[in-house]
This record gives C-alpha cells, structure tokens and sequence, in this order.
C-alpha cells in the first residue's frame, strides 16, 4: 500500500495537538488517565494508547518467546498452588464458593454430566486445528482425517456411541480402513497466534477426538451457565458493559480483569473445589501434557485456550465466586461475568479480591478499575458514563485494512467528539473512494458512508434499491467431485468418504459449493443494493457508543470538511 506509519503518527499526532493541545508521544507518556481528566483529553488519551497496540509485527519470535516464558510461569504457579486460609472470613467465602459450584454441577442434587453418552450427543467441532486434522470443518476433522486422542478409553466410547448411527458407523468404518484406527497422543500442541506488539497468544492445537468432546462438555455447561447465573455468552458483554456504564458514573460497580487466568486453573484448585465426578470428566477429557517443537511440558493447569470447555469452565468458576460474596454478604444481586471479565458492586470488592487471590489467581491492575471514572469490561471503556472505546490497528497492508482503519476512526469520532481528520484524510486518499456503503455493511469493503453523502445514487431497476460497490471476501472452498474431494489450488486431494459428507451434509456443516477453507480467499469489488441505508443492523446505540446523527457528523467532518 502506499501509506507508512510514520505518516499516520504523524497525521494523528496533528489531530490529537489540535483537540487537546498535546501530542501523541506526550500522551503515551502518561502512565494512567488522571482522574480528573476531561472527556477530551481522556478520548485523546485512549486512542494515542491504542492505535498502534495490537499492530501485527511481520516477524514475531520476540513475542512468540515471551508468550512461552508466561505460559512456562504460569504452569508453574499452576503446580504450586496450595490452599491458606487464614481467617474465619477466607473460611466462609471458601466454604460459600464451594457449594455454589455443587449447586451448579448438582442441580436439585442430580448430576448435571451423568455420562459420557450425553457428552458425545452433545459434541461438535471447532473452526480451529485439531491434531492430525487436514482442515477445519466438521467433515475433514472427523470423517477424512486420522483421529487423534489421549486416552484409549476415550476412543472406545466414540466407536461404540458410532455403533448407534448406521450411517455414522459406516463413515467411520470407511475411514479407519482407508486412515487407520484412532491413534493414541500423549498431548496438545503448544502454538502461538498475534496479540500485540509486545506479546503473542499461546494456544494449545488439542487432538480431534479430544476437541469433540471438550466442546459437546462445554455446550453444557454453557446451558447451565443460562439456567443458573442467567449468563448468556453471546450476549452477556453487552450486560457487563451496562454495569461498567453505570459504575464510571456514580462509581457503584468495579470492573475485575485477570492475568493469564485461563492458564492459572490449576488442577490442584479443580480437584479442591469441584465434586470428585465432575474432575473425572474434566481429567478425561483433558490433554495432561502438551508439546513444543519437540519438547514435552506436563501440564498443571485443568486446560488452556484451545480446549473446548476452558472458556465456560472459568466463567463458572467466577460467576460462582461472585454469588459467593454477595451470599456472604447478606445481597442477591444478579451475577456478572464473562470468562475473567468480573463486574462485581463496589461494595463487595475487597471480599471478591480476597477470593480470587485465595484460589491462586492474579488480578490485572492495569485491566482493573476500582475508583475514579473509569471502567472497562468485554471491549467496552468509560470514562464518566461516555464510551472512550480506542481505535486498534492491526495491519494496514491492504486496501481493506486501511477502509476499516477508516471506518474505525469515524466511528471513534461520533463516540467521543474528537475529530481525526487529518489522519482520515490521509487514508482515504490512498483507498478506492468509489466505495461507499452502508455503515451495516463489512468495514473492510468500502468506506461506510451516510445517505446523504454519497455520490452516486443509481436505483436499481429490479429490486429498486441504492446500487453500490464494495470489496466482499471470497473464501476459498474444497471442492466436492463425484468422487474426488480436493482443494483447487494445491490440488491436494481429501478423502472421499461417501457416508461422512452425506452426515455434513445433513448438519449444514457442508454446501454443495464446498467445504469451507479457514482463512484462505481473496477480496472481490462487486455490485449490490439495498433499499435500507442509514441503519446500523441489530446493533443498538447504546452497545455503538453513539447516535446516527453522532456518526452522520463525524463522517462529514472526518471525510469531506476542509
């Protein structure tokens, strides 16, 4: 692309001087945000902290090896850990925690997982790589790739619940004998993916069979979490940031954020605090070690990032905590938590702090707020009740970086009031302007723009609707013959197994255009229309940080006021 960051430091720079009479650097250099702040110089602040955050680096080996050296001290806290308690408070709030978590896995005294079978029915994959797997989807993990697994006992309740299914029973049949019998592994595969300039994220590559039953174990228990906390996890973020809204206000809720906390599960603590059956199919279902270039590490955490239940896992044992210390504190208020986003009443803090360091957890101090007028939880940050929400750049290679680079900083302008129009400017000049779309459409397609401002206005003669163009991401696709499966590019050929594809098929885990290739494609400029244009989808004004109106002048002043 022909734009450097140097250029857009600097461009932003400008902007920053001109709303609040100080610099990028300057800003960057302030540790944290005084707390009489004002909303201009807070907003200044976050984005000069922000912009350059979670830049991608092209080589990554520096943050690759800090990653490992976390992960190494966090498995070895892991194995240190040891129960104190010290007063009679610790004994209360430990005892409280722990019949919280059997009321979970015990509900009305019946065992929640009560067998293996109801796992297995419950089971599914994930988008990511599974040992052995030769692509993401549901039909090359389990039907057209050698399955994988630590425990041979493991595979012999899969072969014997496949039994139940005719046709599942033959696609695996069909498979063993063209791919061999499951094969024993003795763990997870360690690996790393971008996080930010300073570090990456690890992740554990689990063995297929393994991930099919963490996930089918994790789907239950995320219906749990609904039932009991009344945690839903595809929209609890928008109810821990309604929380955080109002504690940046009158100071009434704090916002907990923990290091690593995925990581510091330790076995030990699971073993302590959870009903001896529960840690049966945790241990089961768990990779006791994982490896790294050869190089195997024996795991002390219950699970890492990777394995299918560890996210619901940790969001269990924290909600359970937080209804533990409103229990011991004599209040019924509705928990709030999501993974190790913790928002807990003020009121209580101290008590909640005091729990989480007990079961061997480290709070975050830069994530945690406290006191003052800023909160943070699930993506969402306020200061005195407004959305300060940064603009987070990840690459800017390509012309769809920069147009949601774009769309980013209009965006941050109708939250916070603060123009950037010397840094939007400056990318829009280096993008196909003749892209202006709907702000519901994909940011990184074109520049979304209000009604009102685009130039051209052509109604389609069918559907009577705005024509458009855009750039749509075209995902590349294993291609299904009458018997051959292969990808086009590589021209690699994937097992054809007759029965398994009828299986994807009829899940809706297949299309008759292909299976799905994670991450691969490329961008196509096309022609759409719509008949509704200045619409944001479901997204409400409360969870975008501002009103139409708010983004309709951002864009006019961002983009086109000079």
């Amino acid at each position: 692309m022909g734009i450097h960051s140097v250029a857009m430091t600097s461009a932003l720079d400008a902007d920053l001087r001109m709303a609040c009479g100080m610099g990028y650097d300057e800003l960057r250099r302030i540790p944290h945000l005084p707390p009489d702040s004002s909303h201009v110089l807070a907003s200044a602040w976050s984005i000069a902290n922000s912009f350059w955050k979670k830049f991608l680096p092209k080589e990554s080996s520096k943050q690759d090896q800090a990653c490992y050296a976390k992960f190494l001290v966090s498995n070895e806290r892991s194995r240190t850990w040891q129960l104190r308690l010290n007063t009679s408070l610790d004994e209360e709030l430990w005892g409280t925690w722990k019949q919280e978590l059997y009321n979970f896995f015990y509900p009305k005294g019946v065992p929640l997982i009560d067998s293996l079978d109801s796992i297995f029915l419950s089971g599914k994959v994930g988008p990511g790589a599974a040992i052995g797997a030769v692509n993401g989807d549901f039909y090359s993990k389990i039907f057209a790739s050698p399955l994988t697994c630590t425990s041979q006992g493991l595979v012999k309740h899969y072969e014997s619940m496949v039994r139940r299914f005719p046709e599942w029973f033959s696609a695996e049949s069909f498979r063993s004998q063209h791919l061999s019998a499951p094969r024993i592994v003795q763990g997870s595969r360690l690996s790393f993916v971008p996080k930010n300039d300073t570090i990456s994220r690890s992740i554990c590559v689990e063995p297929s069979l393994n991930m099919y039953y963490q996930l089918g174990l994790g789907q239950i228990l995320t219906e749990r979490l609904n039932r009991y906390f009344r945690i839903n996890l595809e929209t609890q973020p928008d109810r821990n940031a309604e929380l955080a809204h109002r504690g940046s206000i009158d100071g009434s809720w704090s916002t907990i954020d923990l290091e690593s906390a995925s990581d510091t599960i330790s076995y030990a603590l699971i073993k302590e605090v959870l009903p001896s059956a529960v840690v049966t199919y945790l241990d089961l279902l768990r990779s006791p070690r994982t490896e790294l270039k050869g190089e195997g590490i024996e795991l002390h955490m219950i699970s890492s990032m990777g394995n299918g239940y560890t996210f619901p896992l940790q969001t269990i044992l924290f909600a359970a905590m937080v209804k533990a210390v409103y229990r011991c504190s004599g209040l019924q208020e509705r928990v709030a938590v999501f993974g190790d986003d913790i928002v807990v009443l003020s009121t209580v803090r101290h008590r909640m702090l005091r729990l989480i360091e007990l079961a061997g957890f480290i709070v975050n101090p830069a994530k945690s707020f406290f006191e003052g007028p800023f909160r943070e939880s699930c993506g969402y940050d306020y200061f005195s009740g407004r959305n300060i929400r940064g603009v987070y750049v990840k690459s800017i290679d390509t012309l769809q970086d920069l147009f949601a680079v774009i769309n980013a900083c209009n965006r941050f302008t109708a939250r916070t009031g603060l123009l950037l129009r010397t840094l939007v400017q400056l990318l829009a000049d280096n993008v196909d302007r003749s892209c202006e779309i709907p702000p519901w459409e994909d940011p990184s397609g074109g520049i979304q723009l209000p009604y009102n401002m685009i130039n051209s206005r052509r109604v389609s003669e069918t559907t009577q609707g705005t024509v458009y163009s855009l750039y749509c991401f075209k995902a590349r696709k294993i291609r299904i013959g009458e018997d051959k499966i292969y990808t086009s590019r590589r021209r690699k050929k994937i097992l054809y197994n007759p029965s398994g594809l009828l299986l994807a098929f009829v899940s809706g885990m297949a299309l008759s255009s292909g299976l799905p290739l994670r991450n691969e494609g490329h961008w196509k400029k096309k022609r759409r229309s719509c008949s509704s244009w200045n619409s944001f989808g479901s997204r409400t004004e409360f969870q975008l940080g501002f009103a139409l109106r708010q983004w309709e002048s951002a864009a006019y002043y961002n983009l086109f006021r000079v």
